[in-house]
């Protein structure tokens, strides 16, 4: 038997905005007080190595929007979106326009955590692909993520999906290291011995 979860639109338990509106080419400045968060640096386990962000200036009119604390990025451009959690970003953090910024506003429904885990599954990935818009390049629109529909089990039973994921994700990590120090070896093996 199928136990029924409520159904929301992401809208309804988070805010979504894009990032950073940058004009043009991103200036690398190697000590700029700003980093920027671009499409290549997030996977679906979250920022992909966070110390080499791009750094840069910005001459903004008003402040910027920076990222916080377990905001969920997600891909705007793409064939697959990925949706992923922010864990403790460096202070004065933005991200590109090619990303949203989805911060929960609904704590006691969802777990920021769940939410960017759920983003990346088929459910989730079907709705965004079914209203992405181009034909070369696919972008999803704001107003497709706003109205994003979301089963949300209870707090209790977030936790323990979070959980499994990241334990099922430190699995896969190891995997392949183990993998990554076998060909090391292999390779050693095979320059001794040619």
């Amino acid at each position: 038997m199928s136990i029924l979860h409520p159904i929301l639109r992401l809208a309804d338990i988070a805010s979504v905005r894009q990032g950073h509106p940058f004009r043009g080419a991103i200036a690398e400045v190697a000590d700029g007080p700003v980093r920027v968060i671009q499409l290549k640096n997030v996977t679906a386990s979250g920022l992909h190595d966070p110390h080499a962000l791009l750094r840069t200036r910005l001459r903004p009119r008003k402040e910027p929007e920076w990222v916080r604390h377990e905001d969920v990025l997600l891909t705007a451009r793409g064939n697959r979106p990925v949706g992923a959690l922010l864990c403790s970003p460096a202070p004065g953090t933005v991200c590109t326009p090619h990303l949203y910024v989805i911060r929960v506003t609904s704590t006691d429904t969802v777990l920021p955590a769940f939410l960017a885990w759920q983003l990346n599954q088929p459910p989730a990935q079907e709705q965004l692909r079914r209203q992405s818009a181009g034909s070369r390049q696919k972008s999803v629109r704001k107003i497709a993520v706003e109205q994003l529909v979301l089963r949300l089990p209870p707090l209790t039973q977030q936790r323990r999906i979070v959980a499994i994921a990241r334990a099922a994700q430190l699995e896969c990590c190891r995997f392949e290291a183990l993998i990554a120090a076998r060909r090391q070896e292999i390779a050693a093996v095979t320059a001794r011995l040619l």
